[in-house]
C-alpha cells in the first residue's frame, strides 16, 4: 500500500507539473487570439497527456480503494487468525460462492464453512444477513469509483427487499412573515410531493469453459468477476448521471431543472459568467456542500477560463484522495453526460446529497458450475438492484446549452 500511495502521490504532481508547464501557456494563448495549427496540436498533446495522467490515477484510487475494503473487513475479525485468512480469501476472490471452502475450518467447536459462503452471497435468505453492516459498506466504496454521482456524495439507502419505497420530496419550502406587536404569527406551510425508489436490475452473465479455467496462466476466474462488477458498476454510473427516468433510473442530470441557458450562435458554448450563473441559481444552504459534475469533454474547455483576477477558475489536485476545484468546489468528471452543444448539459453544481440512490441488499456475484453443465462451462453473474431519485429540485441545478 506504501507504494501505491507513493505512486499516486507521483502521479497528481507530475499531472500538475504538466499543467503548469504545457497546458497553462497555451491556455493563455488560447484567452488571447486562435490557437496556431501548431499550438493547437500542441493543446491536444497536452490534453491527451492530461487525460492519460487522469486515467492512470483513477486506476490507482480504485486499487487503493480495493486494498483498503479488504483490509478493513479484515480488521473486522481480530478474535481469530484463521477465520480472518479465510474471510480474506474469500473475499480477495471478489466473493465468488465456492462448493467447498479449502480449509477445514473450525472455531470454537464451530464449523465456520457455511458462515464463509454466506459472506459471499448478498440476498438474506441465502445468508446474507449474517453479514455485518459494514461488509456492505465496503461493497459500495468500490462502486463509487464507478460513478460520479456515487463519488459526489449521493446519499445511499440500503433495503432488505425491493418493494417500492415511497419518499417525501420537498417541493417548495415555505416562506416567513412579519408581524406586528401582539398580533397572531403567520407564515406560508412547506409543500410536498412523493417520489418513488424502484428497484431496477442490474446484471452481467457469462460462461467460461472448464479447459480456459484449468490451463489459464493468470487467475481467470478473479478476472472475470472482477470484470463482472466493474460492468456493472459502469452502468450504474450511467444511469444515475443521465438515466432517462422512463422504464430505469432517473439520473442526476435528466432529474436536475436547468439553472443557466447559454447563449444562441456559439454552438452550446459556455462561459466564465455562466459557470457563476449556475453556482449562484442554486439555493444557498445547498451551495456549502456543492459540487461539480462535469462532462468529461467539458472539462478541458472549463480549464481554460479563467476570472476577473486572470487567475483560472480551475485548480488541479496535488493531494492523494482530494478532487480538483472550481471555484473552490470539488470538480467529478462523467464519461456518460453530454459534451458541450446545442441544448446539450455539459455541467450542474449542487448538493449531490440530495440525490438519494436506493440499493437492494448488496451486489451479488454468484459462480455455479450445473447452470451450463452441458457445455462444459462454468457460469458467472453478477447483480445488482438499484434505483436514484433527486428529492429536492432547488439543490442541484444544470447548464443547458443555447438552442441555436
Amino acid at each position: 500500500m506504501t507504494i501505491l500511495m507513493e505512486n499516486l502521490k507521483r502521479l497528481l504532481n507530475e499531472r500538475a507539473n504538466a499543467w503548469e508547464t504545457a497546458g497553462k501557456p497555451l491556455a493563455d494563448i488560447a484567452a488571447e487570439r486562435e490557437f496556431t495549427a501548431e499550438e493547437r496540436s500542441s493543446w491536444e498533446k497536452a490534453e491527451a497527456d492530461f487525460r492519460s495522467y487522469t486515467e492512470r490515477i483513477k486506476a490507482l484510487e480504485l486499487t487503493a480503494e480495493q486494498e483498503r475494503a479488504v483490509e478493513a473487513f479484515g480488521d473486522m475479525l481480530k478474535d481469530d487468525q484463521a477465520v480472518r485468512t479465510a474471510v480474506l480469501t474469500e473475499l480477495r476472490s471478489v466473493l465468488v460462492e465456492r462448493a467447498t471452502v479449502a480449509t477445514d475450518l473450525t472455531w470454537e467447536g464451530r464449523d465456520m464453512t457455511a458462515a464463509l459462503r454466506a459472506l459471499s452471497v448478498g440476498t438474506p435468505t441465502a445468508g446474507g444477513n449474517t453479514a455485518p453492516s459494514q461488509f456492505l459498506a465496503e461493497l459500495i466504496r468500490p462502486l463509487r469509483n464507478f460513478s460520479s454521482v456515487l463519488n459526489a456524495g449521493a446519499r445511499i439507502i440500503t433495503t432488505s427487499s425491493g418493494t417500492d419505497l415511497v419518499v417525501p420530496r420537498l417541493n417548495g419550502p415555505g416562506a416567513a412573515a412579519t408581524a406586528t406587536e401582539a398580533t397572531a404569527l403567520t407564515g406560508t406551510d412547506p409543500s410536498f410531493n412523493q417520489v418513488t425508489l424502484k428497484a431496477y436490475k442490474f446484471g452481467d452473465y457469462r460462461g467460461i469453459s472448464r479447459e480456459l479455467i484449468d490451463d489459464s496462466a493468470v487467475d481467470i476466474e478473479e478476472l472475470i468477476v472482477t470484470l463482472i462488477g466493474e460492468n456493472i458498476g459502469a452502468l450504474l454510473g450511467e444511469k444515475l448521471a443521465v438515466g432517462s427516468g422512463s422504464g430505469e433510473t432517473a439520473g442526476l442530470i435528466t432529474a436536475a431543472t436547468v439553472g443557466k441557458t447559454g447563449a444562441t450562435g456559439v454552438a452550446g458554448a459556455f462561459t466564465f459568467d455562466d459557470i457563476i450563473d449556475v453556482h449562484y441559481s442554486v439555493s444557498a444552504p445547498y451551495r456549502v456542500n456543492g459540487a461539480w459534475l462535469f462532462a468529461d469533454a467539458a472539462l478541458g474547455t472549463a480549464r481554460k477560463l479563467k476570472g476577473t483576477d486572470g487567475q483560472y477558475i480551475w485548480s488541479p489536485s496535488v493531494q492523494v484522495g482530494q478532487p480538483d476545484l472550481i471555484l473552490g468546489k470539488p470538480v467529478y468528471t462523467d464519461a456518460y453526460m453530454a459534451g458541450v452543444g446545442l441544448n446539450a448539459k455539459p455541467f450542474g453544481f449542487g448538493d449531490v446529497s440530495r440525490y438519494w440512490v436506493r440499493m437492494v441488499n448488496s451486489l451479488r456475484i454468484e459462480r455455479s458450475e450445473h447452470a451450463l453443465f452441458g457445455s462444459d462451462q462454468v457460469a458467472y453473474r453478477g447483480v445488482l438492484r438499484a434505483d436514484g431519485v433527486l428529492t429536492d429540485a432547488s439543490a442541484f441545478k444544470t447548464f443547458r446549452g443555447g438552442a441555436s
